[in-house]
């Protein structure tokens, strides 16, 4: 696609006609989409209330199927969380511990990715940690540490810090090889890197609205594999796990059997129509296309970044990274992130440098304005 392909969706984003947004690794601006649905639900609220509510249930049926297709699982086996940490906490207190289990994760993760797996301890299982290699998981590391007590490998499929991206077809097979469960924290790649549960042999999948998705915070997904919902006891229990879930009058705790069973109680309808608007845009422009432009807009600050003497923290190979990219040179990178600031340019500062995390509406002359903006500050010292 063309870069006029990509600017005419600028005006789904009217964050551009005051800032530079570079990121959204961070928290994201929505889009216009997203505050007119949003927008609508609270006037249908506010004007009808419960009148509405055959309506707002078709519209989950919808996004539930949409955002189940993003992934390539059915809608059966997603289920809409509060954040990628809750999504998470299912697993960790929904699977069946044993004193001496263990399970491993990277050593650098976000914490969202340490401490549900941590606050297992009180149950007797082992955290094994997975060691950074020039900012790299490698398998090997992967398969050393697994062993026949080793029941699950809980990894983020693009690092915050400094952008790497795991080889999830890899990881999956070589966790299917072990008999292993395969968790993936995908926040810093769903919306930009395109996601296969399938073929990449995932079990668990957890991912909050609000970064690449360019949705409302406070609302996200949750896979499970169907054939594993029965295995997860939900950690939080409601009206709406059961089967009957409607039939108020006559209580049966008869748990559903799929990934419905983790929605516990009464649904964040605002967020999840948010959600729907965000990921429709993102489906019209096209995941494939969306992957190409960001990866594009990667090279050109890799490029930039060297041609000026930055030192580059994120891998340069395509295939090793996600949209972040995070680079470092002569300026204390606080400094700088609150300079850009207030120049309207949003960035942030992660794994010791300045993190930049352009998604596809994003220009190349944003991209510069950037950098004269960082070597203002330099020449000004």
């Amino acid at each position: 696609m063309n870069n006029a392909f990509f600017e005419s969706y600028r005006k789904e984003l009217p964050i551009t006609q005051k800032y530079i947004y570079l990121d959204h690794a961070g928290v994201a601006p929505v889009s216009a989409r997203v505050k007119t649905a949003i927008e609508l639900f609270l006037a249908e609220s506010a004007e009808g209330g419960a009148f509405y509510y055959p309506k707002w249930a078709e519209q989950i049926v919808r996004i539930r199927r949409t955002c189940a297709r993003l992934i390539n699982a059915g809608v059966d086996e997603l289920a809409f969380v509060k954040s990628t940490s809750h999504g998470l906490s299912i697993v960790a207190e929904g699977l069946d511990w044993k004193p001496g289990d263990n399970l491993l994760i990277y050593e650098k993760e976000f914490p969202s990715n340490i401490y549900p797996w941590l606050n297992l301890k009180r149950k007797d299982v082992e955290v094994k940690f997975v060691p950074s290699r020039d900012g790299r998981i490698m398998l090997e590391d992967i398969e050393r540490l697994i062993d026949s007590r080793t029941r699950l490998f809980a990894v983020s499929s693009v690092q915050f810090s400094n952008g790497f991206r795991i080889d999830l077809e890899r990881a999956g097979e070589l966790c299917k090889k072990k008999g292993v469960l395969f968790c993936v924290d995908a926040i810093q790649s769903l919306g930009v890197i395109p996601m296969d549960v399938k073929k990449c042999r995932i079990d668990f999948l957890s991912a909050d609205a609000h970064k690449w998705l360019l949705g409302p915070e406070g609302i996200g997904v949750f896979f499970c594999r169907r054939e594993l919902s029965g295995r997860i006891a939900p950690p939080l229990v409601g009206w709406k796990c059961v089967q009957n879930e409607f039939d108020f009058d006559r209580p049966d705790f008869c748990l559903k059997t799929d990934a419905l069973r983790f929605e516990e109680g009464s649904m964040n309808l605002m967020g999840i129509i948010g959600l729907g608007a965000a990921v429709e845009l993102l489906v019209e422009v096209g995941l494939k296309n969306i992957q190409d432009r960001v990866l594009g807009l990667g090279d050109a600050i890799i490029r930039e970044a060297e041609e000026r003497g930055y030192a580059i923290l994120t891998p340069k190979a395509r295939e090793e990274r996600g949209g972040n990219i995070t680079i470092a040179g002569a300026f204390d990178p606080h400094g700088m992130r609150d300079f850009l600031r207030d120049k309207g340019t949003m960035v942030n500062v992660r794994g010791g440098g300045l993190r930049v995390s352009p998604h596809f509406y994003n220009t190349e002359a944003e991209l510069m304005t950037f950098f004269d903006q960082v070597e203002q500050l330099i020449h000004a010292r």
